[in-house]
C-alpha cells in the first residue's frame, strides 16, 4: 500500500511538473484566434490585426480561423469545447456573450462556466443616423419629428435581438419615442435602405457610415464616446446633446476556454494589453474603425459582461424575446 501511494504521489508530482513547464515555455506551438463571424468585417479585421501583433511579442504563429453562423453560435462553442491549454481562443463581440444568453432559450455553451475572460480589447461607439432625404439634419428635429408622428418613423435593425435592435429600443425607452423597427440581415444592405429613404434612421457603428456621412448621403446626429468621433468631428456625442444616461456601443473581448491556466491567460492579457497601445495599429486599424481601446484584466472583461446583461435583462423581457 505504502508503494502504491509512493507510485501515486511520483506520478501526480510529474504531471504536474510537465503542466507548469508547459505553461512556462507558453507558447511553443501555434495558436488559433476563432472569429465567429465572416470574412471582411470589423471582427475580422481586429482578429486579424491582433494575431499579427501578437505573434511578434510571443514570437509564435497566430492564426485566424473564421467560423461564421448561428449568430456566433458554431464559432463560441467551438471553443467552449477545445482544450483549455491557451492555443485556441475567440475572439468576439458582445452579443456573443451578453446578448445570445438572454435571447435562446438555451446555448450551447454557458458564458460563465465554459469561458475564462482574456481582456476587453475596444470598444465601437456607435451613432444615430438618419435618411438624408427626411430633410432633417440636427437631434431636436429629428426626436420632434418622430414624436409628432408616432409609429410612423421606422428604424432599421440586424434582426430581433440584434445589438442594433436592442440599442435602439433603450434609445426610444430613454428619449420617449415609438418607432417601427425594420429588420434587415446586413449593415450594408440596411444602410442602402437609409440612402435610399425606404428606412428613416439607425444606430449602427460610426465607422461604417463615416464616408456616408461626410459625402451626405446620410445625417449623422450624434455619437457615442467619451469624447467626438475623429472621423465625425463635427457630430456631437449623445452626452453634449444631453442625453447623459445613453451610451450605445459595441465591443470585442478576447477568451479562451474554462480551465485555461491562469499563467496562460495572464500572459495573454498582459501581451494584448501592450498590443492595444501600439501606434501602428492604432493608425492602421482603431483609427479606421472608430475603435476605442478598453485593455485592463480579466476582471475588468468579466464585470463588462455581467453589466451589459444587467443593463440587456430588462429590455429583452418586456420585448419577450426568446429564440430556440
Amino acid at each position: 500500500m505504502n508503494r502504491q501511494f509512493v507510485n501515486f504521489i511520483c506520478l501526480a508530482l510529474s504531471i504536474y511538473s510537465v503542466n507548469v513547464l508547459a505553461q512556462a515555455d507558453f507558447p511553443n506551438k501555434p495558436i488559433t484566434i476563432v472569429v465567429p463571424y465572416s470574412p471582411g468585417g470589423v471582427s475580422d479585421a481586429l482578429g486579424r490585426g491582433i494575431a499579427q501583433k501578437l505573434s511578434q511579442d510571443l514570437k509564435a504563429q497566430v492564426l485566424v480561423e473564421n467560423k461564421a453562423g448561428g449568430n456566433t453560435l458554431i464559432g463560441a462553442t467551438h471553443v467552449a469545447k477545445s482544450t483549455p491549454d491557451g492555443y485556441t481562443l475567440l475572439l468576439t463581440a458582445e452579443a456573443t456573450l451578453t446578448i445570445n444568453p438572454l435571447i435562446y432559450a438555451k446555448l450551447p455553451y454557458d458564458v460563465e462556466r465554459n469561458f475564462s475572460p482574456i481582456v476587453a480589447i475596444a470598444q465601437v461607439p456607435q451613432s444615430l443616423i438618419v435618411s438624408s432625404k427626411l430633410g432633417i439634419s440636427n437631434y431636436q428635429d429629428f426626436v420632434a419629428h418622430a414624436k409628432k408622428n408616432a409609429g410612423k418613423v421606422s428604424y432599421a435593425t440586424l434582426g430581433v435581438g440584434s445589438t442594433a435592435h436592442l440599442n435602439f429600443e433603450m434609445f426610444q425607452r430613454t428619449v420617449g419615442l415609438a418607432m417601427t423597427d425594420i429588420p434587415f440581415k446586413g449593415a450594408s444592405v440596411a444602410i442602402n435602405d437609409l440612402i435610399g429613404g425606404h428606412v428613416d434612421a439607425m444606430i449602427v457603428s460610426t465607422g461604417l457610415i463615416a464616408a456616408q456621412a461626410k459625402s451626405g448621403s446620410l445625417r449623422a446626429l450624434a455619437s457615442a464616446g467619451n469624447k467626438r468621433s475623429t472621423l465625425l468631428p463635427d457630430v456631437p456625442t449623445f452626452r453634449e446633446i444631453g442625453v447623459s444616461n445613453f451610451y450605445p456601443s459595441s465591443w470585442f473581448a478576447l477568451l479562451a476556454p474554462a480551465g485555461t491556466p491562469q499563467e496562460v491567460v495572464q500572459k495573454l492579457n498582459a501581451s494584448v494589453n501592450k498590443i492595444i497601445k501600439d501606434d501602428t495599429l492604432k493608425t492602421s486599424l482603431f483609427d479606421k474603425f472608430s475603435l476605442e481601446a478598453i485593455g485592463g484584466t480579466s476582471e475588468t472583461l468579466r464585470a463588462l459582461m455581467r453589466s451589459d446583461i444587467e443593463r440587456m435583462a430588462p429590455v429583452v423581457k418586456d420585448l419577450g424575446i426568446k429564440l430556440d
